[in-house]
């Protein structure tokens, strides 16, 4: 059951690696974690962040 979605950042950029969350917090949607990503890009514009999915 898909309960959320997880701001993740790549250590790697855009290659095959493990992504590590960068908070607990869970977005309700994929909007909103997209939304936050955002936010995050006007300070880091270099990071990878990417939207995971959150199962029960």
């Amino acid at each position: 059951m898909l309960i959320g979605f997880v701001l993740l950042v790549s250590a790697c950029g855009q290659d095959a690696c493990e992504a590590l969350p960068v908070s607990d917090y869970i977005f309700p949607t994929r909007t909103a974690c997209e939304r936050m990503a955002e936010r995050v890009h006007e300070r880091r514009a270099n990071v990878v962040l990417l939207c995971g999915e959150v199962y029960r």
